[in-house]
């Protein structure tokens, strides 16, 4: 039988829903990685890349947008580490272009949000986008009162004593010419020079290295003691402003050179542009002085000059629509491979990564590279001992672009796929999955051996402590390796019993070997820190608990689904059990965002008697799991699907968007039976109005919707 064309599309809404949802997982995890632990696993274009499908999959199907989209959330939560600051207006993220025609869509949207013509001349204003980490300083009668980190964008994290130790910033600005409050904002950055300075000091002193200039600014910037910053040489630039009581000038390149007269110092290479053209030549005339500049960039931020078009166009929740960041392409460098081993992961995938003989790209010392798979491994070709080119797109774990074939030695062979874990000599295998109806081999190649397999339960471990997780601070990866090593730390379960198995007993190197004779053989400060960060720890929300298990598939916004449907763990193990498979099974699939490869894993799971043993061992040992109990505020037309028919007369139909989004509805390009509103301007589409009326929307002229939200 046939499908109607209101099937079809019931179909596609699903499965963009499900695909929307996974992304949503997969960019919070990379957002985690890059804000919070400052340790990316893929590239700048590949983490835009996943962006770009949200903002499409979003753009076709406006209903399915959460509050908890990537596309209108901004940085990582503040750290606990330091205290909150709520900034006085959001700092957002800046969306980016990726080519010349990207540039010129922005500007001719500009030109249609605006509803002015071709002759109309725009003023851009062009700047290098600085790798750093953006900062807040506030400024009241003249005094540095407050520095912040941009964290989330709506709360940072307050850094204030640090930022007075940074080179460039001043304490004091002449109050008479400056507004009573000013909030400047810019990047926060780390030279080549002192970078690799800093980077010789760490080396002298046995401590591990800096990857790149952004993590050595990061872990400087967020120092709990400001003396340790002031020793890091950082800089700033400013190139913006937040809160201000008054502004002399209403154009962003006067405001900045305004900035300079205070005492602020900014990039040098900034300028102001009348045409595409122009931008362009400005953007490749930057990219040719790139390694020479001494600090990092990863592309230019183009800019509308005049603030008032700015005010009319305003932003979303995610970037103002007045700017945008040019990216650069990846760098890249020759290199030789010296080794390839194989990782064995938390989900069992084994994964070859290339050991590679020295090589700097983009100031970053490069010896490592993922090669992702061993089909990936396989379609290159890449080999032991072979030339490549090696690519660094931002902060992340290089990868192998092509080999040098000219280069390759006699002698050479082929990386054959294993058939054993090389950690625990289980067998290794392809995992059949589902994909659609139809069954496929994953391109993956997975260790059988599940817990037994030491690498498998320590990559557990780290992810049962990492922050999204139970976010336990004093246990990252390397005090795990080293407790997984010595025993004290198996499972996530011992992590809750390890103050009460060792506080009376405590190992050699947790105990004081020098100081004083009262401290020597005590246990050291550093470890009674991590026994009361566990402690602090030991109550988390069933979501964050559900994340924290490691169930394959399972993300973070997926967790929150699950965890909103069944509100408490006890209920999760009475319902998920081997009787009940069938009716488990279905009762997950029923939730909107959770697909057959989830609902298994997750059942699966709790079946297992070895995993759900491993929940109960937990509670057990003192883990508390909140049940889910989240209130969500409506306001009037909060949640509602709003259609526009025809041309409005009082705005643009995108700044018909704005004011519909502020106030907390969604836009939608079609419309159906889950549309609330129809607005039906000039020239509506008649057949469109009737269609409404059968399904019973509402429908407003323009006159009448601009009464009704106003009221």
């Amino acid at each position: 039988m046939k499908k109607s064309k209101n099937e079809d599309d019931l179909s596609l809404e699903n499965k963009a829903k499900k695909e929307l949802l996974n992304l949503y997982s997969e960019v919070k995890k990379h957002d985690n990685y890059y804000y919070s632990d400052h340790n990316p696993e893929i590239s700048d274009s590949e983490y835009d890349d996943l962006r770009r499908s949200i903002i499409k999959i979003e753009n076709d199907f406006p209903s399915l947008v959460l509050p908890s989209s990537p596309s209108l959330n901004v940085g990582a939560e503040p750290s606990e580490k330091f205290g909150k600051v709520k900034h006085s207006l959001p700092m957002l993220s800046i969306q980016n272009a990726k080519n010349k025609e990207e540039v010129i869509s922005w500007s001719d949207g500009i030109k249609n949000f605006l509803m002015i013509d071709d002759t109309t001349i725009i003023d851009y204003v062009a700047e290098p986008k600085i790798d750093g980490l953006s900062a807040s300083l506030l400024y009241e009668n003249g005094v540095l009162k407050v520095g912040a980190t941009r964290g989330n964008g709506v709360f940072g994290e307050d850094i204030t004593e640090n930022i007075k130790t940074i080179k460039g910033v001043p304490l004091t600005i002449d109050k008479k010419k400056a507004p009573k409050i000013l909030e400047i904002r810019g990047e926060v950055y780390m030279s080549h020079k002192n970078f690799f300075l800093l980077n010789k000091i760490q080396e002298e002193q046995g401590k591990d290295l800096f990857k790149n200039p952004r993590n050595a600014a990061a872990g400087s910037l967020k120092q709990l003691d400001p003396r340790e910053t002031s020793k890091r040489s950082l800089e700033f630039f400013a190139y913006a402003w937040g809160a201000a009581s008054s502004l002399p000038y209403n154009n962003h390149y006067d405001l900045i050179n305004f900035f300079k007269e205070l005492g602020f110092p900014i990039n040098e290479n900034f300028g102001i542009f009348k045409t595409i053209d122009e931008l362009i030549e400005f953007y490749n005339s930057i990219l040719e002085k790139r390694a020479d500049l001494g600090y990092d960039i990863d592309g230019i931020v183009y800019k509308i000059n005049r603030l008032d078009w700015r005010e009319r166009m305003q932003s979303t929740e995610h970037h103002p629509r007045w700017a945008i960041a040019h990216k650069f392409p990846a760098e890249k460098a020759i290199t030789k491979i010296i080794e390839i081993e194989i990782q064995v992961g938390r989900t069992g995938v084994l994964t070859p990564v290339a050991r590679l003989q020295p090589v700097t790209i983009g100031g970053a010392l490069v010896s490592n590279a993922s090669l992702y798979n061993f089909e990936e491994l396989k379609r290159k070709d890449i080999r032991i001992g072979d030339m490549v080119w090696v690519q660094r797109a931002g902060d992340v774990i290089p990868q192998v672009i092509s080999v040098i074939r000219e280069k390759r030695e006699e002698g050479t062979v082929a990386i054959k796929a294993p058939s054993l874990c090389p950690v625990c000599g289980s067998s290794a295998e392809k995992e059949v999955i589902l994909s659609g109806n139809k069954e496929k081999e994953e391109k993956y190649i997975r260790c059988t051996g599940g817990l037994i397999c030491s690498a498998q339960a320590i990559e557990r471990i780290k992810h049962f402590s990492s922050k999204s997780a139970f976010d336990i601070e004093g246990l990252g990866q390397k005090q795990i390796d080293d407790y997984f090593e010595e025993g004290i730390i198996k499972t996530p379960v011992d992590i809750f019993t390890i103050e009460k198995r060792y506080k009376d007993n405590p190992p050699f190197f947790w105990r004081y070997t020098s100081g004083s004779s009262e401290k020597i053989g005590t246990i050291k400060d550093s470890t009674l820190k991590l026994f009361n960060s566990i402690q602090s720890k030991r109550e988390v929300d069933l979501d964050r608990f559900l994340f924290a298990l490691g169930i394959r598939h399972l993300g973070l916004a997926t967790a929150g689904l699950i965890a909103g449907h069944y509100k408490s763990i006890e209920k999760m193990l009475d319902i998920f059990s081997a009787d009940e498979f069938e009716s488990s099974l279905n009762d997950l699939q029923s939730l909107d965002g959770v697909g057959k490869k989830v609902a298994f894993s997750i059942i699966d799971f709790f079946i297992n008697n070895e995993t759900r043993n491993l929940i109960y061992d937990l509670i057990s040992a003192g883990v508390i799991v909140r049940k889910f109990n989240r209130e969500i505020k409506e306001t009037k037309i909060s949640n509602k699907t709003i259609l526009i028919t025809g041309s409005l007369e009082s705005m643009s139909r995108a700044e018909a968007k704005v004011k519909i989004e502020t106030l907390g509805a969604k836009m939608s390009s079609s419309l159906s039976k889950k549309t609330d509103f129809l607005i039906a301007g000039n020239k509506a589409t008649l057949s469109k109005v009737e269609k409404a009326k059968v399904l019973g929307v509402k429908v407003f002229s323009e006159k009448d919707w601009n009464t009704f939200i106003n009221e």
